[in-house]
């Protein structure tokens, strides 16, 4: 399994709008990825920080999304964004969520 990590920071009279527009138009695009398993994401109002995971079946449906679909979310979220958001990614080693283990 794999996970892409997503951190931004958001301008500060946009926390409402961020979540909202995440909600309504950035989680139903990823439900309908291939490959998609999971979204879990993180905003601290008080720093201005949005941090997310998404979970995928494999590096290759992820890097399909980072391809295909991930810069027009980008684009839908850039009004709202005080930077470029950085975007890391992981092989999940460990999970006792999907039963996954390393070893």
């Amino acid at each position: 399994m794999y996970v892409r990590q997503v951190m931004a920071h958001y301008k500060p009279e946009k926390f409402d709008l961020f979540g909202q527009r995440f909600e309504k138009e950035v989680l139903p695009l990823l439900k309908k990825q291939k490959g998609f398993r999971d979204e879990l994401s993180f905003f601290d109002k008080e720093k201005k920080e949005a941090f997310s995971m998404s979970f995928w079946d494999t590096k290759q449906f992820a890097d399909q999304y980072a391809r295909d679909v991930y810069p027009s979310i980008q684009k839908k979220m850039e009004d709202i964004l005080d930077d470029t958001p950085q975007v890391r990614s992981f092989e999940i080693a460990n999970s006792t969520w999907y039963d996954i283990h390393a070893f």
